[in-house]
């Protein structure tokens, strides 16, 4: 005996089945590329601030105190 669901799908008709997949079809790709993109935006952004010379500065004394929490002495970054 079969499935109740497969019941189901085989009483729909089949243009109505094909229309349904095809409005469907590349959304998932279509939302693969706007993270992709936004990503990238991110990314880009990421890379701007961290080459500034205020944030070089941050990161280079936040290494720092954690290399003298961890005892590390004599480095200086």
């Amino acid at each position: 005996m079969s499935h109740p669901s497969t019941l189901v799908r085989r009483t729909r008709p089949r243009r109505l089945r094909r229309f349904r997949t095809r409005s469907e079809r590349g959304a998932a790709t279509a939302e693969y590329a706007v993270t992709i993109v936004a990503a990238c935006g991110l990314g880009g952004i990421l890379v701007a601030l961290l080459k500034s010379d205020v944030m070089m500065n941050a990161l280079k004394a936040l290494i720092n105190y954690a290399l003298k929490l961890a005892g590390v002495e004599g480095l200086e970054l």
